[in-house]
Protein backbone atom coordinates (compact mmCIF):
# COMPACT_ATOMS: atom_id res chain seq x y z
CA UNK A 1 0.00 0.00 0.00
CA UNK A 2 1.32 3.43 -0.87
CA UNK A 3 1.76 5.94 2.00
CA UNK A 4 -1.00 8.04 3.54
CA UNK A 5 -1.60 11.29 1.68
CA UNK A 6 -2.58 14.54 3.40
CA UNK A 7 -4.51 17.24 1.57
CA UNK A 8 -3.78 20.37 3.59
CA UNK A 9 -5.77 21.49 5.51
CA UNK A 10 -8.92 19.43 4.83
CA UNK A 11 -7.70 15.83 4.83
CA UNK A 12 -4.86 16.48 7.19
CA UNK A 13 -3.83 14.37 10.18
CA UNK A 14 -1.20 16.32 12.10
CA UNK A 15 -0.52 13.49 14.57
CA UNK A 16 0.15 11.00 11.77
CA UNK A 17 2.39 13.42 9.86
CA UNK A 18 4.36 14.41 12.96
CA UNK A 19 4.86 10.77 13.88
CA UNK A 20 6.40 10.21 10.43
CA UNK A 21 8.57 13.35 10.77
CA UNK A 22 9.77 12.70 14.31
CA UNK A 23 12.40 10.12 13.33
CA UNK A 24 14.07 12.85 11.22
CA UNK A 25 14.11 15.31 14.11
CA UNK A 26 11.28 17.32 12.53
CA UNK A 27 7.79 18.48 13.37
CA UNK A 28 5.04 20.55 11.77
CA UNK A 29 2.40 23.08 12.75
CA UNK A 30 -0.34 24.97 10.95
CA UNK A 31 0.11 28.72 10.48
CA UNK A 32 -3.20 30.44 11.21
CA UNK A 33 -4.42 33.53 9.40
CA UNK A 34 -5.24 36.14 12.04
CA UNK A 35 -8.19 37.51 10.05
CA UNK A 36 -9.94 34.30 9.02
CA UNK A 37 -8.66 32.16 11.91
CA UNK A 38 -8.10 29.39 9.38
CA UNK A 39 -4.96 27.49 8.46
CA UNK A 40 -3.16 29.17 5.57
CA UNK A 41 0.08 27.17 5.41
CA UNK A 42 1.95 24.29 6.99
CA UNK A 43 5.34 24.95 8.58
CA UNK A 44 7.98 22.28 9.06
CA UNK A 45 10.50 22.86 11.83
CA UNK A 46 13.14 21.02 13.79
CA UNK A 47 11.83 19.44 16.99
CA UNK A 48 11.40 21.92 19.85
CA UNK A 49 11.85 24.87 17.51
CA UNK A 50 9.48 27.36 15.93
CA UNK A 51 11.92 28.40 13.21
CA UNK A 52 10.38 27.36 9.90
CA UNK A 53 12.65 25.52 7.49
CA UNK A 54 9.97 24.65 4.92
CA UNK A 55 6.56 26.17 4.18
CA UNK A 56 3.87 24.19 2.41
CA UNK A 57 1.00 26.31 1.08
CA UNK A 58 -2.75 25.87 1.45
CA UNK A 59 -4.25 23.35 -0.96
CA UNK A 60 -1.15 21.18 -1.22
CA UNK A 61 -1.14 17.38 -1.05
CA UNK A 62 1.78 15.74 0.74
CA UNK A 63 3.10 12.42 2.00
CA UNK A 64 6.17 10.94 3.65
CA UNK A 65 7.70 8.04 1.76
CA UNK A 66 10.84 6.49 3.22
CA UNK A 67 13.35 9.30 3.78
CA UNK A 68 11.65 11.80 1.51
CA UNK A 69 8.72 14.17 1.64
CA UNK A 70 6.70 14.62 -1.53
CA UNK A 71 4.32 17.54 -1.86
CA UNK A 72 2.41 18.68 -4.92
CA UNK A 73 -0.28 20.87 -6.38
CA UNK A 74 -2.44 20.28 -9.40
CA UNK A 75 -3.82 22.76 -11.86
CA UNK A 76 -5.56 22.13 -15.16
CA UNK A 77 -3.33 19.62 -16.97
CA UNK A 78 -0.33 20.40 -14.74
CA UNK A 79 1.23 18.48 -11.89
CA UNK A 80 3.82 20.40 -9.84
CA UNK A 81 5.78 18.03 -7.54
CA UNK A 82 8.54 18.82 -5.05
CA UNK A 83 10.69 16.17 -3.41
CA UNK A 84 12.47 16.98 -0.15
CA UNK A 85 15.10 14.81 1.49
CA UNK A 86 14.05 14.86 5.12
CA UNK A 87 17.58 14.36 6.44
CA UNK A 88 18.73 17.51 4.62
CA UNK A 89 15.59 19.58 4.80
CA UNK A 90 17.34 22.72 6.08
CA UNK A 91 19.41 22.90 2.89
CA UNK A 92 17.88 24.06 -0.39
CA UNK A 93 19.97 21.47 -2.20
CA UNK A 94 17.72 18.86 -0.60
CA UNK A 95 14.76 20.02 -2.75
CA UNK A 96 13.97 18.82 -6.26
CA UNK A 97 11.03 20.07 -8.30
CA UNK A 98 9.38 18.99 -11.53
CA UNK A 99 6.34 20.25 -13.41
CA UNK A 100 4.58 17.74 -15.64
CA UNK A 101 2.22 18.96 -18.36
CA UNK A 102 -0.03 16.00 -19.14
CA UNK A 103 -1.30 17.60 -22.34
CA UNK A 104 1.86 16.16 -23.87
CA UNK A 105 0.75 12.63 -23.07
CA UNK A 106 -2.04 10.34 -24.20
CA UNK A 107 -4.51 8.33 -22.16
CA UNK A 108 -2.87 5.08 -21.07
CA UNK A 109 0.79 4.21 -20.58
CA UNK A 110 3.47 6.76 -21.52
CA UNK A 111 7.22 7.06 -21.12
CA UNK A 112 8.20 9.93 -18.83
CA UNK A 113 11.58 11.50 -18.14
CA UNK A 114 11.44 12.29 -14.45
CA UNK A 115 14.19 13.54 -12.13
CA UNK A 116 12.31 12.57 -8.96
CA UNK A 117 12.15 9.28 -7.10
CA UNK A 118 8.53 8.33 -7.83
CA UNK A 119 7.41 4.74 -7.39
CA UNK A 120 3.65 4.16 -7.64
CA UNK A 121 2.96 7.84 -7.05
CA UNK A 122 -0.78 8.43 -7.53
CA UNK A 123 -2.96 11.54 -7.69
CA UNK A 124 -5.79 13.19 -9.64
CA UNK A 125 -6.05 16.21 -11.89
CA UNK A 126 -8.25 17.67 -14.59
CA UNK A 127 -7.31 16.91 -18.19
CA UNK A 128 -9.15 19.47 -20.26
CA UNK A 129 -8.88 17.72 -23.64
CA UNK A 130 -10.78 14.60 -22.57
CA UNK A 131 -13.63 14.03 -25.01
CA UNK A 132 -17.10 13.38 -23.66
CA UNK A 133 -20.50 13.61 -25.32
CA UNK A 134 -21.75 15.98 -22.66
CA UNK A 135 -19.98 19.30 -22.19
CA UNK A 136 -20.77 19.43 -18.47
CA UNK A 137 -18.97 16.16 -17.73
CA UNK A 138 -16.02 16.43 -15.35
CA UNK A 139 -12.63 15.70 -16.90
CA UNK A 140 -10.66 14.20 -14.05
CA UNK A 141 -7.97 11.60 -14.58
CA UNK A 142 -6.03 9.36 -12.22
CA UNK A 143 -2.29 9.79 -12.70
CA UNK A 144 0.12 7.03 -11.68
CA UNK A 145 3.88 7.49 -12.00
CA UNK A 146 6.22 4.57 -11.54
CA UNK A 147 9.87 5.33 -12.23
CA UNK A 148 10.02 6.40 -15.90
CA UNK A 149 6.41 5.53 -16.77
CA UNK A 150 3.24 7.62 -16.58
CA UNK A 151 -0.22 6.07 -16.65
CA UNK A 152 -3.24 8.34 -17.28
CA UNK A 153 -6.63 6.80 -16.51
CA UNK A 154 -9.96 8.62 -17.10
CA UNK A 155 -11.88 8.99 -13.85
CA UNK A 156 -15.54 9.38 -14.80
CA UNK A 157 -17.09 8.63 -11.43
CA UNK A 158 -18.65 12.11 -11.35
CA UNK A 159 -20.30 11.60 -14.71
CA UNK A 160 -22.20 8.64 -13.31
CA UNK A 161 -23.01 10.09 -9.90
CA UNK A 162 -23.55 13.74 -10.75
CA UNK A 163 -20.63 15.85 -9.56
CA UNK A 164 -20.88 19.52 -8.71
CA UNK A 165 -18.16 21.34 -10.66
CA UNK A 166 -15.75 23.24 -8.43
CA UNK A 167 -17.50 22.01 -5.27
CA UNK A 168 -16.85 18.26 -5.30
CA UNK A 169 -13.47 16.82 -6.24
CA UNK A 170 -11.16 13.88 -5.43
CA UNK A 171 -8.35 14.74 -3.01
CA UNK A 172 -6.26 11.86 -1.64
CA UNK A 173 -5.40 8.38 -2.86
CA UNK A 174 -3.73 5.22 -1.63
CA UNK A 175 -2.87 2.46 -4.05
CA UNK A 176 -2.89 -1.22 -3.19
CA UNK A 177 -0.17 -2.18 -5.66
CA UNK A 178 -0.70 -5.92 -5.18
CA UNK A 179 -4.38 -5.93 -6.11
CA UNK A 180 -4.45 -2.73 -8.21
CA UNK A 181 -7.13 -1.12 -6.06
CA UNK A 182 -7.24 2.61 -5.36
CA UNK A 183 -8.75 3.95 -2.13
CA UNK A 184 -9.77 7.58 -2.36
CA UNK A 185 -11.21 10.48 -0.43
CA UNK A 186 -12.62 13.69 -1.78
CA UNK A 187 -14.17 17.01 -0.90
CA UNK A 188 -17.88 16.74 -0.11
CA UNK A 189 -18.06 13.17 -1.42
CA UNK A 190 -18.06 9.69 0.10
CA UNK A 191 -14.87 7.68 0.32
CA UNK A 192 -14.50 5.52 -2.77
CA UNK A 193 -12.71 2.41 -4.02
CA UNK A 194 -11.69 1.82 -7.65
CA UNK A 195 -10.53 -1.49 -9.10
CA UNK A 196 -7.93 -0.36 -11.62
CA UNK A 197 -7.31 -3.93 -12.87
CA UNK A 198 -5.07 -3.73 -15.93
CA UNK A 199 -4.51 0.01 -15.54
CA UNK A 200 -1.77 -0.56 -12.96
CA UNK A 201 1.81 -0.40 -14.15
Amino acid sequence: MTPTQHYFPYFFHADKLNKDLKSFGLSSFSAINSNTQMAESLSLTKLNSKDTILTIPFGTTLMVEGEKLLYWTTDYDTLDITQAQLKNLEYSSGLLNQKIDIRKFSIGLNNLKVNLDLNNFVTYLRKEDLKYEQEYYERFVIVIIKNQHLNIIPFDRFNKSGGDYGYVWPATARLDTTNCILYGQGMRMSDFTIDLNQACL
